[in-house]
């Protein structure tokens, strides 16, 4: 019954018996899309790399075509 009074006022006990402003569900699905939105960012930062390294490519390939049609047409 006591539980049930603090949990009406929002307090929560943990599984150390601490007491918790927030649900402990709560707390765990917040830890968890941390560590998701870490991932996320991970793999952003990845992406970027590679599409970093895949317009340079493009910037040579463009390069390298512009001077063969020099030579071409010089």
């Amino acid at each position: 019954m006591a539980k049930d009074v603090l949990r009406e006022a929002g307090l929560h006990f943990d599984e150390l018996n601490k007491l918790r402003v927030l649900d402990p569900e709560v707390t765990q699905q917040t830890t968890e899309l941390k560590e998701e939105c870490k991932d996320f960012v991970d793999k952003i930062g990845q992406f970027q790399k590679i599409v970093g390294g895949l317009i340079g490519l493009v910037d040579q390939l463009a390069k390298e075509a512009e001077n063969e049609k020099m030579k071409v047409s010089g």
